[in-house]
């Protein structure tokens, strides 16, 4: 990969290691398994490097025309996807939002499913990147496409309540069954009646348990009766205003129980869980600090190890590696033919080299 004393399957242990670890402990335990030495500035380096062979590699698949070919035999599944943010501390003290989106595979159910039980999500895969919003939107394509997510029979969306989140369903999967993330949503029941308490109005001790259990097991319509009761001075405080808005904004996709009896998941726990194995656990230790073009790099490292894809991530970093040395050697091969070509000076041609063999020829036949 890189020019030094590192061979190859060494360089590759070493950004591995430096993938789930940091750079100075990286270095350490590849000197105590293999008995070489490098710097933690060395393993920092070499990493971010084949990080950005990956971003690169990725980016430019991300926006290439999609093969259908290969979907129809992906009908039977049935998938789930949640997106949401986590941030990591930058270079200067500035935070930015890292955006993940996980793609899973939810069990099959039968029609006569009674239990209810609940629902897990397998085999998870994780896309991850700083970015803005519509970016994110963009990039995602290259694990949607993987994970054949246009071509599932039927896909869940487990989101909270940014509106780029519903945007980013309009474009990768708009007929998914939109679900707002239950721990969400309780969240708002219970800072509402908060909200309603400090105003003096008092509340059995344990009606948010009972409201959260209607709300799972009957759906929103008797709650969004108790709403209407409010009376115009309550509704107008403006937190009351703002968590009874989330809810009747979304009391239509609120269909909980709908969403069980079909066998969907109804928490965004495997996105939430993404942000903590993906980002935070390499890129939020103690007194970590990043600068901003070295994140995504390290990002396109730790989705290639969560999603056990390594060998290939690697295989990608080296094949664009090859491919930026070739274009060198070409480069400098140019370079060397017209020596002058970058000064504007005398350069050779073929027609100049030409003209150049047939006088050659022309004196060697006088003589």
């Amino acid at each position: 990969m890189l020019p030094g004393s590192l061979a190859p399957r060494q360089q590759e242990h070493l950004v591995h290691l430096a993938s789930v670890m940091p750079f100075e402990h990286a270095s350490s335990i590849l000197n105590d398994l293999l008995g070489v030495y490098v710097s933690g500035e060395t393993a920092r380096r070499l990493s971010e490097q084949v990080g950005k062979h990956v971003e690169h590699v990725q980016t430019t698949q991300a926006y290439l025309p999609d093969k259908q070919e290969a979907i129809l035999r992906f009908k039977a599944l049935r998938l789930a996807m949640s997106a949401d943010g986590a941030m990591v501390p930058l270079v200067g003290g500035e935070w930015a939002e890292v955006r993940t989106l996980a793609i899973g595979e939810v069990p099959a159910t039968g029609a006569t499913n009674t239990t209810l039980a609940t629902v897990h999500v397998g085999k998870l895969s994780y896309f991850s990147r700083l970015s803005d919003s519509a970016t994110f939107i963009d990039l995602a394509e290259v694990e949607t496409r993987r994970r054949h997510l246009v071509g599932a029979k039927e896909v869940c969306a487990i989101m909270d309540g940014a509106e780029w989140l519903q945007g980013m369903i309009d474009v990768h999967r708009p007929d998914a069954v939109r679900i707002p993330d239950f721990p969400h949503a309780a969240e708002h029941v219970a800072k509402l009646l908060e909200a309603l308490s400090a105003q003096g109005t008092c509340f059995p001790e344990n009606l948010l348990q009972r409201c959260l259990h209607v709300l799972k097991e009957r759906g929103p319509a008797t709650l969004a009766k108790m709403a209407a009761g409010l009376s115009e001075e309550e509704i107008s405080q403006p937190e009351v205003r703002e968590h009874l808005g989330y809810l009747q904004k979304r009391c239509s996709q609120m269909q909980y129980l709908f969403f069980r009896q079909a066998g969907w998941p109804l928490g965004s726990g495997m996105v939430e869980s993404a942000n903590k194995l993906v980002v935070e656990r390499r890129l939020k230790g103690p007194g970590m600090r990043w600068e901003r073009h070295d994140v995504n790099p390290m990002l396109a490292l730790r989705n290639g190890i969560c999603n056990e894809r390594w060998q290939e991530t690697w295989q990608l970093a080296s094949s664009q590696r090859r491919k930026e040395r070739r274009h060198l050697r070409c480069q400098r091969a140019a370079q060397r033919l017209n020596p002058l070509s970058a000064s504007g000076g005398f350069c050779i041609t073929p027609h100049t080299h030409q003209l150049k063999q047939g006088r050659g020829k022309k004196r060697l036949h006088l003589r």
